[in-house]
């Protein structure tokens, strides 16, 4: 009875993140994105958006499952979602531009902290591996 069959779905299938290339896909998409509207954002934005996609470009390499989600949902929604928002509005006025730069600026908060989470726990697993290395490879006492 196929009806009563389940179909078994990937692993990967509903999972919010991307894998290294396809992050550096989207990076490179955004900063297309932003490259083609700088005539029409506020110059300070475009130079902070730019800032955000440098520093996830250091991140795109392989990530533990939070920081992919992260950096995906930073690269797919986040800073679209911003930039499309305030391009919608339009530059009418100094609050429209004030809440953009005070958005990305948040952004590149959370954009630079990542990449300090990240740092820290790369330097982490050094310390660990040398003290393994130094266990594993130093003379023991049981030496003959």
């Amino acid at each position: 009875m196929a009806w009563r069959r389940r179909e078994l779905l990937p692993l990967t299938e509903g999972r919010p993140e991307l894998g290294p290339e396809a992050l550096r896909a989207e990076l490179a998409a955004l900063v297309r994105y932003v490259n083609a509207r700088s005539g029409q954002l506020p110059p300070a934005a475009v130079v902070t958006a730019r800032e955000i996609t440098d520093v996830l470009a250091e991140l795109a390499g392989p990530l533990d499952s939070y920081t992919s989600v992260a950096v995906t949902g930073l690269l797919t929604d986040h800073v679209p979602t911003t930039l499309k928002t305030f391009l919608t509005v339009g530059d009418t006025g100094p609050g429209p531009a004030a809440s953009l730069l005070d958005q990305l600026e948040s952004l590149l908060d959370e954009v630079v902290s990542l990449r300090e989470a990240e740092r820290a726990k790369a330097a982490d697993a050094m310390r660990t591996q040398e003290k393994f290395l130094r266990t594993k490879f130093s003379n023991s006492d049981l030496d003959l």
